[in-house]
């Protein structure tokens, strides 16, 4: 899958959905090439019925039909909102960027068979043995958005395929020289404070190539697991994922991490970066920054939703 491009053109851009307006705004921009209507009623929010009346007051005054629908009743803004983000990962493939996310529990004994160090690959996906969660009621939405929080990650049941590809991986391949190099490199910072680590696990992933799905699986839209990223490169949306089973492995909990996709207001196409919560900062881990940097000082992303293990966001203007 191909969330960012180092070099977009511009047909890529043209394509790419306006998203610095609200969403509500959003749907009648897409709701052509999206089919909006027909996901809403497919989906058992609205009623064909309704859907009709809605597209006929659309025609008589020209507002958008997502709007038309939350006029007439037919659906809450909230319930627009999450479909529409639903909407965005069907057609942008962007649901790739949980796959990691989920829970997953590989075989601790296969997953780290033969490894010498202290450092448990298994543990990147469980939630046992992980450090308290950073509590972030207090904090301000994510680069200033006003965030609508979905309990449950249900909705992407292309996720747990993945996660199986990699817990089979790690059965397989537990005991590869790319496992054991990861590892070694994880082991070698466990005596290192938090911001240390996210700092250190950023820098050792952004060493790896930049390569587009097409190059490596020839398709657009593969999701790579650690172990494939590690061996053959990969492009934003593995980044995130190695970075954030890296600090899983290293005892940071779901709750302290979001995959963020977003939109890359300077080249005008989706990306996917990892987020950090830690002692009141907010890290911004991207492949496209060989620093780390803390959310308030980086102004060129607009964020579409983000995704833990448990819950997901849709990111709005406050």
């Amino acid at each position: 899958m191909q969330l960012q491009k180092d070099k977009s053109t511009e047909s890529t851009a043209s394509k790419t959905p306006d998203l610095h307006g609200n969403f509500i705004r959003s749907v009648g921009c897409t709701v052509r090439s999206y089919k909006l209507g027909d996901l809403l009623v497919n989906s058992g929010l609205i009623t064909k019925c309704q859907l009709d009346k809605a597209l006929a007051h659309q025609k008589e005054t020209g507002i958008r039909l997502g709007k038309a629908l939350v006029d007439q009743g037919s659906l809450s803004a909230v319930q627009l909102y999450r479909k529409l983000a639903e909407q965005w990962c069907i057609k942008a493939s962007t649901a790739g960027m949980a796959l990691m996310m989920q829970v997953v529990t590989p075989s601790a004994a296969s997953a780290d068979q033969g490894a010498g160090q202290n450092v448990r690959m298994a543990a990147a996906f469980t939630t046992a043995a992980v450090r308290p969660a950073i509590p972030k009621a207090s904090a301000p939405g994510l680069f200033g958005t006003a965030e609508v929080k979905t309990n449950g990650v249900a909705m992407f049941p292309k996720w747990t395929s993945v996660m199986s590809r990699f817990d089979q991986q790690m059965k397989t391949q537990g005991n590869s020289a790319t496992v054991r190099t990861w590892k070694a490199q994880l082991e070698g910072l466990k005596g290192m404070g938090r911001a240390q680590q996210i700092e250190e696990v950023n820098r050792y992933m952004n060493n790896v190539r930049y390569v587009e799905d097409s190059r490596n699986y020839g398709k657009s839209d593969q999701w790579a697991t650690p172990i494939e990223f590690l061996t053959k490169g990969g492009d934003c949306e593995d980044f995130a994922i190695a970075k954030y089973a890296s600090l899983r492995a290293l005892g940071f909990s779901a709750d302290q991490m979001r995959v963020a996709i977003v939109q890359d207001k300077i080249k005008n196409v989706p990306h996917a970066i990892l987020i950090v919560y830690d002692g009141g900062n907010t890290y911004v881990l991207d492949n496209q920054d060989k620093a780390t940097r803390n959310a308030e000082n980086v102004n060129r992303y607009k964020p579409i939703f983000s995704l833990n293990s448990d819950s997901w966001w849709l990111h709005k203007r406050a």
